[in-house]
């Protein structure tokens, strides 16, 4: 493989000089009050203004950016955090005003009427739909609410177990559910739950109260529940909650008969009676795959698969490299986690990880060179509504990446046994995620369409819930910690309705895929670029297509997908 030794540059501004400050709240209040005083006098001078809005946020998002990556790289360095916190209650908090009288602007123009439907149709709807949906009143709530919401991590993270003399969070304790040894797992998740059940009143008592909030905030707006609202608010333009609906039916009916077959299969290797909750996160073979020692060799491993997949892509992510824009080994002082953040006005990304030498870090580093590559393909978008990607389009991106690098992955598992059960893992985790998502989104449904209710309700849905979506698990015995299982999903408490996204999206990665398979390799990554390059500027159900793939929830869907994917997990044997 050819090596580059370019760097990135950033892309050059053009409504902004250089010596632009967007540190000084002075200075920048001065270019808003400019910007609210323009007057576009045409169409074409509206998207001019537009784009000059655009290049504003991209300098201000970008500062923001890099002060946030300082903060997680040396989370121990408290001037890095003050450096943030500083910058975001003095300088992007006070832009969020002008943000709304910006689109307002926008909105109110007669010109707006005159832009070509088929090229700002989308831009038209997006900006409308914010417009539309704000409430002054609802401010103070929203705020509320996040503060409330902040609280559920801070429950989560202060419960603790005295495990073989050692004090571990519940995090620190979820690895022992790997454990080849049964009753260590028995064990750890039974002192889990327990934790889990004594919280349970706390928990559920600030859920209510969010829940208050939320369906008041959904009442100011003239919604009759707060579903719907949220609906709206996401900019879900391409479906219903209806469709949802069919989607969880779907699920149901076609991928729960194919995830009991897995489950028997596990029972089986596994020589157990029945397989209970402990019994599944414990690997089937025992092995643990060891994909890199270093972290240089995990570097230029996940190069080199771009590089064999598109040259392009490998020098995109070799150029990242080069400009110290990846920071992936574990190390102390290093916030946990893993993520991709876009750096608007740069064109490119910043991918931080903590790598340890498992393969999970192997899927993850991919998933985040699928974010990145998303970045690199919307440079020529001005927009920036165009290039602020939902969820279903920005995982997509991600996901896809996933699968079709896996024909590569011997660079990490020369040993073939090592990548068939690599590229198994990878299939069976797919489509395993789907009954969990469609759980928590269910529940999420009948709770605002059922406001009233009571907690000893809401539980019984969810088992209710739990039965319909279940896999073949024996939860005999364990009802009472089985109610509680949806306390541990934080998106129902900080993120409502933001969790089926990724469900959506892992569909159409599997399709992606299954394009690779079928139509080669040729077809199917012309199609994820020309996807790519679009943004955001097409509704979610374009973009699908333009990734040569269906936006559909069907059962007849889904058991084509399912299918395919018992076909691949056949040839992996």
């Amino acid at each position: 493989m050819k090596y580059t030794n370019a760097v990135i540059k950033p892309l050059p501004r053009e409504y902004f000089p250089a010596e632009f400050d967007i540190t000084n709240w002075n200075v920048v209040k001065k270019e808003l009050d400019k910007l609210q005083l323009e007057q576009p006098d045409s169409a074409a001078s509206l998207i001019g203004f537009l784009e000059k809005v655009s290049e504003f946020y991209n300098i201000l998002y970008e500062e923001m950016a890099w002060r946030y990556i300082k903060m997680t790289r040396f989370a121990d360095n408290e001037e890095y955090e003050k450096n943030y916190n500083e910058f975001f209650a003095g300088i992007v908090s006070k832009v969020k005003p002008y943000s709304f009288q910006l689109n307002r602007k926008f909105y109110d123009s007669p010109w707006r009427r005159e832009l070509k439907e088929e090229e700002y149709g989308l831009l038209n709807r997006i900006i409308a739909n914010e417009i539309e949906l704000f409430r002054e009143e609802n401010i103070p709530l929203q705020i509320k609410e996040r503060e409330m919401a902040n609280k559920y991590g801070a429950i989560f993270s202060k419960i603790t177990i005295n495990y073989k003399g050692e004090e571990k969070t519940l995090s620190q304790l979820a690895v022992h559910l790997q454990d080849p040894d049964r009753q260590v797992r028995e064990e750890v998740w039974r002192l889990r739950n327990e934790a889990m059940l004594a919280k349970r009143d706390e928990f559920n008592r600030l859920f209510d109260e969010m829940k208050t909030i939320r369906c008041q905030i959904a009442a100011n707006t003239g919604f009759a529940n707060y579903r719907d609202y949220m609906h709206q608010a996401k900019g879900r333009f391409s479906y219903t909650p209806h469709q949802l609906l069919e989607f969880h039916r779907s699920v149901e009916q076609v991928v729960i008969p194919f995830l009991r077959e897995l489950t028997e299969e596990r029972r089986q290797i596994l020589k157990l009676d029945c397989v209970r909750p402990w019994d599944t996160a414990v690997d089937l073979d025992g092995k643990i795959l060891k994909p890199f020692q270093t972290i240089q060799e995990f570097t230029d491993k996940a190069i080199e698969i771009l590089h064999d997949l598109d040259p392009v892509y490998g020098n995109r992510l070799e150029m990242m490299k080069n400009s110290d824009f990846l920071d992936l080994e574990n190390r102390k002082g290093k916030a946990p986690g893993g993520y991709n953040y876009p750096l608007a006005e740069t064109g490119a990304p910043f991918i931080f990880m903590n790598a340890v030498g498992l393969h999970r870090n192997v899927v993850t580093l991919l998933h985040e060179s699928g974010h990145a590559m998303h970045t690199f393909a919307t440079n020529h978008i001005k927009l920036s509504p165009y290039k602020d990607t939902p969820s279903e389009v920005a995982e997509l991106a991600s996901m896809a990446m996933e699968f079709l690098t896996m024909d590569h992955w011997d660079k990490y598992y020369p040993d073939e046994a090592d990548l068939l059960k690599a590229k198994r893992d990878q299939l069976k985790s797919a489509v395993g995620f789907l009954p969990w998502a469609m759980i928590i989104d269910a529940l999420q449904h009948w709770i605002y369409l059922n406001p009233d209710h009571s907690v000893e309700e809401r539980e019984t849905h969810f088992e209710e819930l739990m039965e319909r979506f279940a896999t073949g698990v024996n939860w005999d015995g364990l009802e009472k910690f089985r109610k509680i299982t949806w306390l541990y999903q934080l998106h129902v408490f900080e993120v409502p309705f933001y969790y089926i996204e990724y469900a959506i999206s892992q569909l159409g990665a599997l399709a992606v895929y299954r394009n690779y398979r079928k139509l080669g390799k040729e077809k199917a990554l012309a199609a994820y670029e020309k996807f790519l390059t679009l943004g955001y500027s097409r509704p979610v159900d374009e973009l699908y297509r333009a990734a040569g793939i269906k936006f559909d929830f069907s059962a007849r869907y889904l058991q084509e997908l399912v299918d395919f994917v018992r076909k691949e997990l056949e040839r992996y044997q």
